[in-house]
């Protein structure tokens, strides 16, 4: 599928098109991203922040 859009888009008349689109999708996903990032509770990333200092709780609590 992606060979006929670069023969689609090889052509000089049609390459300020392709980065259009592409500029367009890179955007979209970019704000995208942003928006799951600022928009999770805080309490997730408190939780996920404490994941390695369990890790290394238990890796002691192993070795004594």
């Amino acid at each position: 599928m992606i060979s006929f859009f670069k023969k689609y888009f090889i052509e000089e008349k049609n390459i300020g098109i392709f980065q259009s689109i592409m500029l367009i999708l890179f955007l979209l996903i970019f704000f995208l991203i942003l928006f799951f990032v600022f928009f999770k509770p805080k309490e997730y990333y408190k939780k996920i922040s404490l994941i390695p200092l369990e890790e290394e709780k238990k890796r002691k609590s192993y070795e004594i």
